[in-house]
Protein backbone atom coordinates (compact mmCIF):
# COMPACT_ATOMS: atom_id res chain seq x y z
CA UNK A 1 0.00 0.00 0.00
CA UNK A 2 1.22 3.52 -0.70
CA UNK A 3 -0.05 6.97 0.16
CA UNK A 4 0.14 10.16 -1.88
CA UNK A 5 1.88 13.23 -0.53
CA UNK A 6 0.25 16.66 -0.44
CA UNK A 7 1.50 17.48 -3.93
CA UNK A 8 -0.02 14.36 -5.40
CA UNK A 9 3.05 13.73 -7.54
CA UNK A 10 5.36 11.85 -5.21
CA UNK A 11 4.70 8.50 -3.63
CA UNK A 12 5.82 7.42 -0.18
CA UNK A 13 6.03 4.03 1.42
CA UNK A 14 3.38 2.50 3.61
CA UNK A 15 3.17 4.31 6.97
CA UNK A 16 3.24 0.93 8.76
CA UNK A 17 6.46 -0.06 7.01
CA UNK A 18 8.01 3.32 7.73
CA UNK A 19 7.07 3.02 11.41
CA UNK A 20 8.59 -0.48 11.62
CA UNK A 21 11.83 0.69 9.98
CA UNK A 22 11.95 3.65 12.36
CA UNK A 23 11.59 1.27 15.33
CA UNK A 24 14.47 -0.90 14.12
CA UNK A 25 16.63 2.18 13.60
CA UNK A 26 15.86 3.57 17.06
CA UNK A 27 16.51 0.20 18.72
CA UNK A 28 19.84 -0.16 16.93
CA UNK A 29 21.05 3.31 17.89
CA UNK A 30 19.89 2.95 21.49
CA UNK A 31 21.57 -0.44 21.80
CA UNK A 32 24.83 0.94 20.44
CA UNK A 33 24.72 3.84 22.91
CA UNK A 34 24.67 1.34 25.79
CA UNK A 35 26.89 -1.45 24.45
CA UNK A 36 29.80 0.53 23.00
CA UNK A 37 30.93 2.08 26.33
CA UNK A 38 30.67 -1.31 28.06
CA UNK A 39 32.77 -2.94 25.34
CA UNK A 40 35.32 -0.13 25.49
CA UNK A 41 35.71 -0.53 29.24
CA UNK A 42 36.05 -4.32 28.91
CA UNK A 43 38.67 -4.14 26.19
CA UNK A 44 40.68 -1.46 27.99
CA UNK A 45 40.86 -3.16 31.38
CA UNK A 46 43.23 -6.08 31.71
CA UNK A 47 41.73 -6.92 35.10
CA UNK A 48 38.15 -7.10 33.84
CA UNK A 49 36.28 -10.26 34.82
CA UNK A 50 33.77 -9.72 32.00
CA UNK A 51 34.06 -11.33 28.59
CA UNK A 52 33.04 -9.52 25.42
CA UNK A 53 29.65 -11.21 25.60
CA UNK A 54 29.37 -10.21 29.25
CA UNK A 55 30.05 -6.59 28.34
CA UNK A 56 27.36 -6.71 25.65
CA UNK A 57 24.89 -8.18 28.12
CA UNK A 58 25.82 -5.50 30.64
CA UNK A 59 25.00 -2.86 28.03
CA UNK A 60 21.63 -4.50 27.39
CA UNK A 61 20.95 -4.49 31.14
CA UNK A 62 21.65 -0.75 31.26
CA UNK A 63 19.36 -0.23 28.27
CA UNK A 64 16.53 -2.12 29.96
CA UNK A 65 16.93 -0.15 33.20
CA UNK A 66 16.99 3.14 31.29
CA UNK A 67 13.66 2.23 29.68
CA UNK A 68 12.13 1.55 33.09
CA UNK A 69 12.47 -2.25 33.04
CA UNK A 70 13.44 -4.56 35.87
CA UNK A 71 16.23 -7.04 36.54
CA UNK A 72 16.23 -10.00 38.94
CA UNK A 73 19.67 -10.83 40.36
CA UNK A 74 20.63 -14.06 42.09
CA UNK A 75 23.78 -15.88 43.16
CA UNK A 76 25.93 -12.76 43.51
CA UNK A 77 26.75 -9.95 45.88
CA UNK A 78 23.30 -8.42 45.23
CA UNK A 79 20.15 -10.49 45.54
CA UNK A 80 16.69 -9.44 44.44
CA UNK A 81 15.11 -6.97 42.03
CA UNK A 82 16.93 -4.01 40.51
CA UNK A 83 14.77 -1.12 39.35
CA UNK A 84 16.32 2.33 39.07
CA UNK A 85 16.20 4.54 35.99
CA UNK A 86 19.41 6.33 34.98
CA UNK A 87 17.39 9.27 33.68
CA UNK A 88 20.21 10.77 31.66
CA UNK A 89 20.33 7.60 29.57
CA UNK A 90 16.53 7.58 29.46
CA UNK A 91 16.58 11.07 27.95
CA UNK A 92 19.03 9.83 25.31
CA UNK A 93 16.68 7.00 24.34
CA UNK A 94 13.74 9.41 24.24
CA UNK A 95 15.75 11.76 22.05
CA UNK A 96 16.67 8.95 19.66
CA UNK A 97 13.06 7.79 19.33
CA UNK A 98 11.86 11.37 18.90
CA UNK A 99 14.48 12.23 16.26
CA UNK A 100 13.80 9.08 14.23
CA UNK A 101 10.03 9.62 14.27
CA UNK A 102 10.42 13.30 13.46
CA UNK A 103 12.36 12.36 10.35
CA UNK A 104 9.69 9.83 9.44
CA UNK A 105 6.95 12.42 10.06
CA UNK A 106 8.70 14.79 7.67
CA UNK A 107 8.84 12.02 5.09
CA UNK A 108 5.10 11.46 5.47
CA UNK A 109 4.49 15.14 4.59
CA UNK A 110 1.78 15.50 7.20
CA UNK A 111 1.56 19.29 6.79
CA UNK A 112 0.83 21.02 3.51
CA UNK A 113 2.65 24.11 2.29
CA UNK A 114 -0.31 26.20 3.48
CA UNK A 115 0.30 25.07 7.06
CA UNK A 116 -2.65 22.68 7.43
CA UNK A 117 -2.83 18.88 7.70
CA UNK A 118 -3.07 17.02 4.42
CA UNK A 119 -5.89 14.52 3.84
CA UNK A 120 -5.50 11.27 5.80
CA UNK A 121 -2.55 12.75 7.71
CA UNK A 122 -3.85 11.69 11.11
CA UNK A 123 -4.57 8.16 9.90
CA UNK A 124 -1.11 7.75 8.42
CA UNK A 125 0.56 9.22 11.50
CA UNK A 126 -1.42 6.92 13.80
CA UNK A 127 -0.56 3.87 11.69
CA UNK A 128 3.13 4.71 11.67
CA UNK A 129 3.19 5.41 15.40
CA UNK A 130 1.34 2.18 16.18
CA UNK A 131 3.82 0.14 14.14
CA UNK A 132 6.73 1.96 15.76
CA UNK A 133 5.48 1.36 19.30
CA UNK A 134 4.57 -2.31 18.69
CA UNK A 135 7.86 -3.29 17.06
CA UNK A 136 9.93 -1.27 19.55
CA UNK A 137 8.19 -2.99 22.47
CA UNK A 138 8.62 -6.43 20.90
CA UNK A 139 12.30 -5.67 20.29
CA UNK A 140 12.77 -4.72 23.94
CA UNK A 141 11.08 -7.91 25.13
CA UNK A 142 13.25 -10.02 22.78
CA UNK A 143 16.44 -8.33 24.00
CA UNK A 144 15.39 -9.07 27.58
CA UNK A 145 14.67 -12.71 26.77
CA UNK A 146 17.93 -13.22 24.89
CA UNK A 147 20.06 -11.52 27.56
CA UNK A 148 19.16 -13.79 30.44
CA UNK A 149 21.99 -15.47 32.32
CA UNK A 150 22.02 -17.81 35.32
CA UNK A 151 22.55 -14.80 37.60
CA UNK A 152 20.65 -12.03 35.77
CA UNK A 153 17.03 -12.49 34.77
CA UNK A 154 15.41 -9.68 32.74
CA UNK A 155 11.63 -9.61 33.03
CA UNK A 156 10.35 -9.68 29.44
CA UNK A 157 6.78 -8.63 30.25
CA UNK A 158 7.99 -5.59 32.16
CA UNK A 159 10.40 -4.77 29.33
CA UNK A 160 7.61 -4.99 26.74
CA UNK A 161 5.53 -2.49 28.68
CA UNK A 162 8.46 -0.18 29.49
CA UNK A 163 9.79 -0.10 25.93
CA UNK A 164 6.28 0.46 24.60
CA UNK A 165 5.66 3.45 26.88
CA UNK A 166 8.96 5.07 25.99
CA UNK A 167 8.31 4.48 22.28
CA UNK A 168 4.87 6.05 22.61
CA UNK A 169 6.21 9.12 24.38
CA UNK A 170 9.28 9.57 22.21
CA UNK A 171 7.59 8.64 18.93
CA UNK A 172 4.52 10.76 19.63
CA UNK A 173 6.74 13.69 20.55
CA UNK A 174 8.70 13.23 17.33
CA UNK A 175 5.54 13.30 15.22
CA UNK A 176 4.35 16.46 16.96
CA UNK A 177 7.79 17.93 16.38
CA UNK A 178 7.42 17.12 12.68
CA UNK A 179 4.22 19.19 12.55
CA UNK A 180 5.99 22.32 13.74
CA UNK A 181 6.56 24.98 11.11
CA UNK A 182 8.15 28.40 11.25
CA UNK A 183 6.26 31.36 9.94
CA UNK A 184 6.99 32.23 6.31
CA UNK A 185 5.54 34.75 3.85
CA UNK A 186 1.97 33.66 3.22
CA UNK A 187 2.31 30.58 5.46
CA UNK A 188 1.24 30.72 9.13
CA UNK A 189 3.42 29.21 11.82
CA UNK A 190 2.45 25.84 13.28
CA UNK A 191 3.33 25.45 16.96
CA UNK A 192 2.87 22.25 18.92
CA UNK A 193 0.95 23.69 21.86
CA UNK A 194 -1.31 25.65 19.51
CA UNK A 195 -2.70 22.31 18.35
CA UNK A 196 -4.44 21.91 21.72
CA UNK A 197 -7.95 23.36 22.09
CA UNK A 198 -8.43 26.44 24.24
CA UNK A 199 -8.02 26.87 27.15
CA UNK A 200 -5.94 23.71 27.51
CA UNK A 201 -3.19 25.22 25.36
CA UNK A 202 -2.85 28.00 27.92
CA UNK A 203 -2.72 25.47 30.76
CA UNK A 204 -0.13 23.38 28.88
CA UNK A 205 2.18 26.38 28.41
CA UNK A 206 2.01 27.30 32.06
CA UNK A 207 2.54 23.69 33.17
CA UNK A 208 5.51 23.31 30.82
CA UNK A 209 7.12 26.44 32.30
CA UNK A 210 6.58 25.20 35.86
CA UNK A 211 7.79 21.64 35.27
CA UNK A 212 10.85 22.71 33.30
CA UNK A 213 11.59 25.26 36.01
CA UNK A 214 11.33 22.57 38.70
CA UNK A 215 13.72 20.36 36.75
CA UNK A 216 16.12 23.26 36.36
CA UNK A 217 15.92 23.97 40.10
CA UNK A 218 16.70 20.36 40.96
CA UNK A 219 19.56 20.20 38.46
CA UNK A 220 20.99 23.50 39.68
CA UNK A 221 20.94 22.24 43.26
CA UNK A 222 22.53 18.89 42.34
CA UNK A 223 25.28 20.59 40.33
CA UNK A 224 25.85 23.06 43.15
CA UNK A 225 26.37 20.25 45.67
CA UNK A 226 28.57 18.46 43.13
CA UNK A 227 30.80 21.52 42.78
CA UNK A 228 30.94 22.06 46.55
CA UNK A 229 31.78 18.41 47.18
CA UNK A 230 34.10 17.97 44.22
CA UNK A 231 37.19 17.33 46.41
CA UNK A 232 35.48 14.33 48.06
CA UNK A 233 34.21 13.01 44.73
CA UNK A 234 37.64 13.48 43.11
CA UNK A 235 39.39 11.65 45.95
CA UNK A 236 36.99 8.70 45.59
CA UNK A 237 37.54 8.73 41.83
CA UNK A 238 41.29 8.50 42.36
CA UNK A 239 40.92 5.59 44.77
CA UNK A 240 38.85 3.65 42.24
CA UNK A 241 41.75 3.90 39.73
CA UNK A 242 39.53 3.05 36.76
CA UNK A 243 42.05 4.05 34.09
CA UNK A 244 41.46 6.33 31.13
CA UNK A 245 38.68 4.44 29.36
CA UNK A 246 37.26 3.18 32.65
CA UNK A 247 37.26 6.74 33.97
CA UNK A 248 35.39 7.90 30.88
CA UNK A 249 32.82 5.13 31.30
CA UNK A 250 32.46 5.94 35.01
CA UNK A 251 31.95 9.60 34.14
CA UNK A 252 29.29 8.65 31.58
CA UNK A 253 27.57 6.54 34.22
CA UNK A 254 27.46 9.47 36.61
CA UNK A 255 26.17 11.77 33.87
CA UNK A 256 23.42 9.23 33.25
CA UNK A 257 22.55 9.29 36.95
CA UNK A 258 22.84 13.08 37.33
CA UNK A 259 19.23 13.80 36.21
CA UNK A 260 18.06 11.13 38.66
CA UNK A 261 20.02 12.88 41.42
CA UNK A 262 18.45 16.17 40.28
CA UNK A 263 14.96 14.73 40.79
CA UNK A 264 16.02 13.50 44.24
CA UNK A 265 17.19 17.03 45.03
CA UNK A 266 13.88 18.36 43.74
CA UNK A 267 12.05 16.22 46.30
CA UNK A 268 14.01 17.97 49.06
CA UNK A 269 13.47 21.41 47.49
CA UNK A 270 9.72 20.82 47.53
CA UNK A 271 9.85 20.29 51.27
CA UNK A 272 9.94 16.49 51.19
CA UNK A 273 12.73 13.97 51.56
CA UNK A 274 14.46 11.17 49.67
CA UNK A 275 16.25 8.00 50.72
CA UNK A 276 19.62 6.55 49.70
CA UNK A 277 19.05 3.26 51.45
CA UNK A 278 16.86 1.62 54.05
CA UNK A 279 16.46 3.82 57.12
CA UNK A 280 18.06 6.88 55.52
CA UNK A 281 16.58 10.29 54.84
CA UNK A 282 17.82 13.52 53.25
CA UNK A 283 15.84 16.76 53.41
CA UNK A 284 16.43 20.49 53.73
CA UNK A 285 16.23 20.22 57.50
CA UNK A 286 18.42 17.23 58.24
CA UNK A 287 20.32 14.31 56.73
CA UNK A 288 20.68 10.75 57.94
CA UNK A 289 22.80 8.49 55.73
CA UNK A 290 24.70 5.28 56.30
CA UNK A 291 27.32 3.41 54.30
CA UNK A 292 26.95 4.31 50.62
CA UNK A 293 28.20 2.62 47.43
CA UNK A 294 31.60 3.74 46.14
CA UNK A 295 30.12 6.09 43.55
CA UNK A 296 31.70 9.56 43.41
CA UNK A 297 28.32 11.17 42.73
CA UNK A 298 27.06 10.01 46.14
CA UNK A 299 30.08 11.48 47.92
CA UNK A 300 28.57 14.98 47.62
CA UNK A 301 25.52 14.19 49.77
CA UNK A 302 25.16 16.35 52.90
CA UNK A 303 26.88 15.10 56.02
CA UNK A 304 24.61 13.44 58.60
CA UNK A 305 23.05 15.85 61.08
CA UNK A 306 20.88 18.93 61.20
CA UNK A 307 21.22 21.35 58.29
CA UNK A 308 21.75 25.10 58.89
CA UNK A 309 18.64 27.28 58.96
CA UNK A 310 19.45 28.99 55.67
CA UNK A 311 19.02 25.70 53.84
CA UNK A 312 15.29 26.42 53.91
CA UNK A 313 15.91 29.42 51.67
CA UNK A 314 16.24 26.92 48.82
CA UNK A 315 12.44 26.62 48.92
CA UNK A 316 12.45 29.83 46.91
CA UNK A 317 13.67 27.94 43.83
CA UNK A 318 10.59 25.73 43.30
CA UNK A 319 8.28 28.55 44.41
CA UNK A 320 9.80 30.81 41.73
CA UNK A 321 9.48 28.08 39.07
CA UNK A 322 5.84 27.34 39.88
CA UNK A 323 5.10 31.05 40.27
CA UNK A 324 6.38 31.75 36.75
CA UNK A 325 4.00 29.17 35.32
CA UNK A 326 1.12 30.49 37.41
CA UNK A 327 1.66 34.03 36.19
CA UNK A 328 1.82 32.84 32.58
CA UNK A 329 -1.43 30.87 32.73
CA UNK A 330 -3.30 33.67 34.52
CA UNK A 331 -2.12 36.36 32.10
CA UNK A 332 -2.77 34.23 29.00
CA UNK A 333 -6.29 33.34 30.19
CA UNK A 334 -7.16 36.95 31.07
CA UNK A 335 -10.03 38.34 29.03
CA UNK A 336 -11.91 35.05 28.73
CA UNK A 337 -15.11 34.33 30.60
CA UNK A 338 -14.94 33.08 34.16
CA UNK A 339 -15.71 29.45 33.24
CA UNK A 340 -12.91 29.33 30.66
CA UNK A 341 -10.45 30.93 33.04
CA UNK A 342 -11.39 28.50 35.79
CA UNK A 343 -10.82 25.54 33.44
CA UNK A 344 -7.40 26.91 32.49
CA UNK A 345 -6.42 27.47 36.13
CA UNK A 346 -7.64 24.04 37.26
CA UNK A 347 -6.05 22.20 34.31
CA UNK A 348 -2.75 23.96 34.95
CA UNK A 349 -2.73 23.12 38.66
CA UNK A 350 -3.62 19.47 38.01
CA UNK A 351 -0.99 19.12 35.28
CA UNK A 352 1.78 20.56 37.47
CA UNK A 353 0.92 18.40 40.49
CA UNK A 354 0.50 15.18 38.49
CA UNK A 355 3.55 15.89 36.33
CA UNK A 356 5.79 16.56 39.32
CA UNK A 357 4.57 13.48 41.19
CA UNK A 358 5.05 11.31 38.10
CA UNK A 359 8.58 12.62 37.68
CA UNK A 360 9.37 11.90 41.33
CA UNK A 361 7.86 8.43 41.07
CA UNK A 362 10.05 7.59 38.07
CA UNK A 363 13.13 8.44 40.16
CA UNK A 364 12.28 5.92 42.88
CA UNK A 365 13.72 2.42 42.79
CA UNK A 366 15.71 -0.27 44.52
CA UNK A 367 18.89 -2.29 44.13
CA UNK A 368 18.46 -5.71 45.65
CA UNK A 369 16.56 -6.60 48.78
CA UNK A 370 19.08 -5.46 51.42
CA UNK A 371 20.69 -2.11 52.16
CA UNK A 372 19.65 -0.33 48.95
CA UNK A 373 16.08 -1.58 48.79
CA UNK A 374 14.78 1.98 49.30
CA UNK A 375 16.04 4.63 46.89
CA UNK A 376 14.57 7.92 45.79
CA UNK A 377 11.87 10.39 46.84
CA UNK A 378 9.17 9.63 49.39
CA UNK A 379 6.05 10.83 47.60
CA UNK A 380 3.98 11.14 50.76
CA UNK A 381 6.33 13.81 52.11
CA UNK A 382 6.04 15.93 48.95
CA UNK A 383 2.31 16.01 48.18
CA UNK A 384 1.16 18.62 50.72
CA UNK A 385 4.05 21.09 50.18
CA UNK A 386 3.65 20.77 46.41
CA UNK A 387 -0.10 21.42 46.61
CA UNK A 388 0.55 24.42 48.83
CA UNK A 389 3.06 25.91 46.37
CA UNK A 390 0.81 25.41 43.35
CA UNK A 391 -2.39 26.67 44.94
CA UNK A 392 -0.66 29.52 46.77
CA UNK A 393 1.21 30.91 43.76
CA UNK A 394 -1.84 30.49 41.53
CA UNK A 395 -4.06 32.35 44.02
CA UNK A 396 -1.56 35.20 44.32
CA UNK A 397 -1.23 35.43 40.53
CA UNK A 398 -5.02 35.53 40.14
CA UNK A 399 -5.33 38.30 42.74
CA UNK A 400 -2.61 40.41 41.12
CA UNK A 401 -2.89 39.79 37.38
CA UNK A 402 -6.51 38.84 36.76
CA UNK A 403 -8.24 42.18 36.07
CA UNK A 404 -11.77 40.88 36.60
CA UNK A 405 -10.86 39.59 40.03
CA UNK A 406 -9.25 42.91 40.83
CA UNK A 407 -12.32 44.76 39.58
CA UNK A 408 -14.56 42.52 41.66
CA UNK A 409 -12.32 43.08 44.68
CA UNK A 410 -12.33 46.83 44.11
CA UNK A 411 -16.11 46.81 43.67
CA UNK A 412 -16.47 44.80 46.86
CA UNK A 413 -14.22 47.18 48.76
CA UNK A 414 -16.07 50.18 47.31
CA UNK A 415 -19.43 48.66 48.24
CA UNK A 416 -18.21 47.91 51.74
CA UNK A 417 -16.93 51.47 52.06
CA UNK A 418 -20.25 52.86 50.83
CA UNK A 419 -22.17 50.72 53.32
CA UNK A 420 -19.89 51.89 56.10
CA UNK A 421 -20.34 55.53 55.07
CA UNK A 422 -24.12 55.13 54.92
CA UNK A 423 -24.10 53.52 58.35
CA UNK A 424 -21.94 56.34 59.71
CA UNK A 425 -24.22 58.96 58.13
CA UNK A 426 -27.28 57.28 59.58
CA UNK A 427 -25.62 57.06 62.94
CA UNK A 428 -24.63 60.72 62.72
CA UNK A 429 -28.18 61.71 61.77
CA UNK A 430 -29.59 59.71 64.64
CA UNK A 431 -27.07 61.22 67.01
CA UNK A 432 -27.91 64.74 65.75
CA UNK A 433 -31.62 64.17 66.28
CA UNK A 434 -30.97 62.96 69.78
CA UNK A 435 -28.81 66.04 70.46
CA UNK A 436 -31.59 68.34 69.19
CA UNK A 437 -34.17 66.70 71.41
CA UNK A 438 -31.82 66.96 74.34
CA UNK A 439 -31.24 70.66 73.63
CA UNK A 440 -34.96 71.35 73.39
CA UNK A 441 -35.53 69.52 76.65
CA UNK A 442 -32.75 71.53 78.24
CA UNK A 443 -34.32 74.77 76.96
CA UNK A 444 -37.68 73.89 78.39
CA UNK A 445 -36.05 73.13 81.72
CA UNK A 446 -34.23 76.47 81.67
CA UNK A 447 -37.53 78.32 80.99
CA UNK A 448 -38.94 76.95 84.21
CA UNK A 449 -36.19 78.58 86.28
CA UNK A 450 -36.40 81.68 88.57
CA UNK A 451 -38.86 83.47 86.31
CA UNK A 452 -40.92 80.38 85.87
CA UNK A 453 -43.57 78.77 87.86
CA UNK A 454 -41.20 77.88 90.67
CA UNK A 455 -39.95 81.49 90.85
CA UNK A 456 -43.45 82.78 91.18
CA UNK A 457 -44.01 80.50 94.08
Amino acid sequence: MSTQTASGTDRISSPAVMGALAALTALGVSLAVCVVPALAAQLDSSQSVLSVLGAVLLGVDAMVLAHGGRLELSGGAIEGAVRLMPMGLTLVHLGVASAVMRRMGRALSLVTSAGGLRPRALRDAGTALGAFVLLYAIGGALLSALSRTPHVHLVSSASFLAFGILALLGGGGGLLWALRRREAPGVPAVRILDLLPAPYDVAARGAAISLLGLLAAGLLTAVGFLIAGFPHAGALMDRLDAGIVGGIVLTLLQLALLPTAAVWALAALLGGRFAVGVGTSVSLGASSTGVLPALPLLAVLPQPGTAPWYSWLLLALPVAAIGAGSVRVVRDAAGADLRTRAIAWGSYAGAVVLGALLLLALATGKIGSARLADLGPHLGSVILPLLGMVIGTLAIAILIWDSSVLDSARAGVAGLRARVERAEAKEAATSGSEDTEAAEAAGQTAGEGPGGPRGRG
